[in-house]
C-alpha cells in the first residue's frame, strides 16, 4: 500500500529486471542517495548494476580489436550562452584506445557542486 510518508516507496520494491531497466541517470541517482533513502540494500544493487553496464569491463577497440586504453575527463558547455559565460555544465568521459587512437565518449551525471564549480570556472 501507498504510504503518504514515503513519496519514493515504491522505489524500495524494484524487482532486479526493473532496476536494470532504469535510465544510467536514475541509478546515478539511487547511488547518490537521493531516492535511496538510506535504504542500503537498494543503494548496494544500484551499484552492482552500475558496475555490469561499465563501458571498461572487457573493453575493445571496435576499429582494431585492441584491449589497451587509457582515459581522460572532458567538460563542456551546454549551449551558447553557457559558452560564452565560460560554463562548463557537461562532463564526459573518454576512453582512447591506444594503438589507433580511436576515441569513445560516455556522458557523466555532474553534481550540483560540480556544475556550480564550472559556472566560477574551477
Amino acid at each position: 500500500m501507498k504510504s503518504r510518508k514515503d513519496p519514493n516507496w515504491d522505489l524500495k520494491k524494484l524487482s532486479d529486471e526493473q532496476l536494470a531497466s532504469l535510465p544510467l541517470i536514475e541509478l546515478q541517482r539511487i547511488v547518490d542517495k537521493r531516492w535511496a533513502m538510506g535504504t542500503k540494500e537498494l543503494e548496494n544493487r544500484a551499484l552492482e548494476e552500475l558496475a555490469r553496464r561499465n563501458p571498461k569491463k572487457n573493453w575493445k577497440c571496435l576499429r582494431c580489436g585492441d584491449s589497451k586504453y587509457h582515459e581522460k575527463e572532458i567538460r563542456v558547455s551546454g549551449g551558447f550562452l553557457e559558452s560564452f559565460l565560460g560554463w562548463e555544465q557537461n562532463k564526459y568521459h573518454v576512453i582512447i584506445c591506444n594503438y589507433c587512437g580511436k576515441s569513445e565518449l560516455y556522458n557523466v551525471k555532474m553534481s550540483g557542486s560540480q556544475k556550480i564549480m564550472g559556472m566560477l570556472g574551477s
